[in-house]
């Protein structure tokens, strides 16, 4: 921990291909949203967390890439926007840095985008979801086909993660609970929930009284608990 963000530490950053050092690496907390996704709480300091993938947003996220110059696989060119996957902004750069540092991987921007929201920072995070797709909306490029080490990436998948951060979505399979607290649209929210048991659309409105209503629609399945956070002025 340099007091900003995480990073490796290492005697000759230049003796491995793979080595970044004093970079900013996008994917430095991959283990923490991993976290947040299975409701484990925190397993690194959370202000620690914060501040780092508020700086992998700050340091890796590109609003053009007209003047960035990338040696490896060009997954973002032009007025596009993208998260790099390593910088060095208080070093330089290793001779040999790992060798897709400079690339853009849509999995690993979904990845970050998912634990922007978490954190709390929503609008930075929806901004890389933007990014991602607005590389591939059809015209760019084929809007089905998230390109990186070859077409139709499984890394593209972690984009799920987005769903759960942006609903709150929670279950416990043990109990047949679930609950969802949105980080998004909260006065009209619906989306789509699937567990081990049951899927359907979860729904809430938030009315003038200030009273907030949370439905549960289950499609095919079992039927199970909707649990209201506590303090909540709820229905």
């Amino acid at each position: 921990w340099d007091g900003e963000y995480y990073r490796q530490n290492t005697e000759d950053v230049n003796r491995y291909l793979y080595q970044y050092g004093a970079g900013c690496l996008s994917d430095q907390v991959l283990g923490q949203v991993l976290a947040h996704v299975n409701h484990l709480g925190y397993i690194l300091p959370g202000e620690h967390v914060k501040s780092a993938v508020a700086s992998v947003y700050k340091y890796n996220f590109k609003h053009s890439f007209s003047e960035f110059q990338c040696t490896q696989r060009v997954y973002a060119l032009n007025d596009e926007t993208g998260l790099v996957l390593c910088t060095w902004p208080k070093s330089e750069e290793p001779h040999l840095p790992f060798i897709y540092s400079d690339e853009v991987w849509a999995g690993v921007g979904y990845q970050v985008a998912a634990h922007l929201i978490y954190e709390g920072y929503r609008e930075e995070g929806l901004e890389i979801v933007r990014g991602v797709r607005s590389r591939y909306d059809g015209y760019r490029r084929n809007p089905y086909c998230e390109v990186e080490c070859g077409n139709h990436y499984v890394r593209s998948m972690a984009s799920y993660m987005l769903l759960t951060a942006l609903s709150g979505f929670s279950c416990d399979m043990s109990e047949n609970r679930i609950s969802f607290a949105p980080r998004y649209s909260e006065e009209d929210f619906r989306a789509f929930f699937c567990t081990g048991k049951a899927w359907g659309v979860l729904r809430q409105t938030m009315g003038a009284d200030g009273v907030r209503r949370q439905w549960v629609e289950i499609l095919e399945g079992e039927e199970l608990k909707l649990e209201l956070e506590e303090g909540k002025t709820d229905e």
